[in-house]
């Protein structure tokens, strides 16, 4: 987390906003371990008397949540997962833990997302991934009519390697920020040492570590950050963009997140989204589902057809994103790796939004 950064993006206090309150501005406190311009370990602290609420820096990255106890119930054994353990002892420790532990599950995500990410980049993978997240980036933009340009939100940036791509491409600033931490470490090892370690799992439990060299990371102009993607910690119309991909149907709040796109974005900016409609309730509360149900309705429960009716209606469907469709491509391939047999193949739906100026 670089300090320059902070300056830039005036993030603003999650909690404040959570309690209806106005967004209170985030200032950087005791900063316990730093490198240069780097602050490793800190604090970041809402200036709101009535708040006062302190958001964490770990690893570089600012934890900056509204409901701190919450996230750390699910998240703080990441957060406090050694790295500095050998291969050999991980599959040790990953044996006996046995599958579906919390070990085995974050290590099956991180495998992945890992490889979706920075596989096609791996030399000694007998398998490559091919180039994923690099092929459905590059897709996306082809539907803006000019490369991007300014500062970028990649909004649930996983892994990272969009991220990357877009500091590369917009020589600006890009801002990562997704909910889980695990993720979030792989990314800022890649800002940071130009290298993604990730778990890819063979089969089963067995999984072979990979440290996969990465080229030309522009670091000082890439940000990562733990956030919900629902209540993003930055102030009205930050970004002169932003993506959005594979996130609408892996988080709690769809409507939240687009309408946070929207919030953060400057009038007439691109908001690149990309969805397979992959709904499940361990993600998303089905009350929450954008179409997946109620197939007797107009929309024959068909969600793209349920996306576009909510952002062409805005406020007459009952909430408005301040997001209009400005193009959009069906069909688009997705795989996903869930061992070294085995993937999952999608049909993305991909769209161009823009904010209403």
């Amino acid at each position: 987390m670089r300090r320059e950064h902070l300056d830039r993006l005036r993030p603003v206090c999650p909690t404040c906003r959570a309690a209806g309150r106005p967004a209170a501005a985030l200032a950087l406190g005791t900063v316990a371990r730093a490198e240069g311009d780097d602050v490793r370990e800190g604090v970041l602290v809402c200036e709101e008397p009535a708040c006062r609420r302190e958001h964490p820096i770990v690893d570089g990255i600012a934890i900056v949540v509204a409901d701190l106890v919450s996230w750390a119930g699910h998240q703080l054994g990441a957060v406090l997962r050694r790295d500095d353990l050998s291969a050999f002892a991980e599959s040790l420790l990953g044996d006996a833990a046995g599958p579906g532990s919390p070990l085995d599950r974050e290590r099956s995500n991180l495998s992945a997302y890992g490889r979706g990410h920075w596989g096609d980049l791996d030399p000694d993978d007998p398998a490559p991934a091919g180039t994923a997240l690099a092929s459905l980036l590059a897709t996306a933009l082809e539907l803006l009519d000019a490369p991007p340009a300014g500062v970028w939100l990649d909004s649930g940036c996983a892994a990272g390697r969009a991220t990357v791509e877009l500091a590369r491409r917009t020589g600006e600033l890009a801002v990562g920020l997704d909910l889980s931490f695990a993720m979030l470490r792989v990314a800022e090892r890649v800002r940071r040492e130009q290298r993604a370690v990730v778990p890819l799992r063979r089969v089963g439990v067995a999984y072979d570590r990979r440290e996969i060299p990465v080229p030309d990371v522009p670091g000082d102009r890439i940000s990562f950050w733990c956030a919900d993607a629902a209540l993003l910690p930055f102030a009205d119309a930050t970004f002169d963009g932003a993506l959005s991909l594979n996130v609408l149907d892996c988080v709690a709040a769809p409507l939240g997140h687009l309408i946070e796109l929207g919030r953060t974005l400057r009038p007439a900016a691109p908001a690149l989204l990309s969805t397979p409609y992959d709904w499940s309730v361990a993600a998303t509360p089905f009350e929450q589902w954008l179409g997946g149900h109620s197939q007797r309705g107009a929309a024959a429960g068909d969600s793209a057809a349920e996306l576009r009716r909510i952002l062409s209606a805005g406020a007459a469907a009952g909430v408005d994103t301040g997001l209009v469709v400005v193009g959009e491509r069906e069909d688009v391939p997705w795989r996903v790796h869930a061992n070294a047999r085995s993937s999952v193949d999608y049909a993305l739906h991909l769209l161009r939004l823009a904010r209403r100026g």
